[in-house]
């Protein structure tokens, strides 16, 4: 699954194939992979399901308040995505 965000940033999410509960969440500019980190699928949903908190912290940062997910890297937003639509993508890998 792939969502776009801001300057030409797109968020990434794919399952490992060696671990299926676990997924890679890879943040890519122009085709070129800027960053990549390893989560599990149950993480995520506990996330998205729970109250407004951080999930990832590092280079790449995974926010959540009310209804969207915010998407930072270096601490800088490249861009949100509405907490349903990243839920429904989710479940499919399920």
């Amino acid at each position: 699954m792939e969502f776009r965000l801001l300057r030409d940033h797109v968020l990434k999410i794919e399952q490992e194939k060696e671990k299926p509960s676990r997924v890679r969440i890879i943040v890519k500019q122009l085709g070129k992979e800027l960053i990549c980190r390893k989560e599990g699928i149950n993480a995520l949903l506990d996330f998205i399901y729970g109250g407004d908190d951080r999930l990832i912290k590092g280079k790449l940062q995974i926010s959540k308040t009310k209804n969207a997910i915010s998407i930072y890297m270096n601490g800088d937003i490249i861009g949100t995505i509405e907490a349903r639509t990243l839920l429904e993508e989710l479940n499919k890998l399920l």
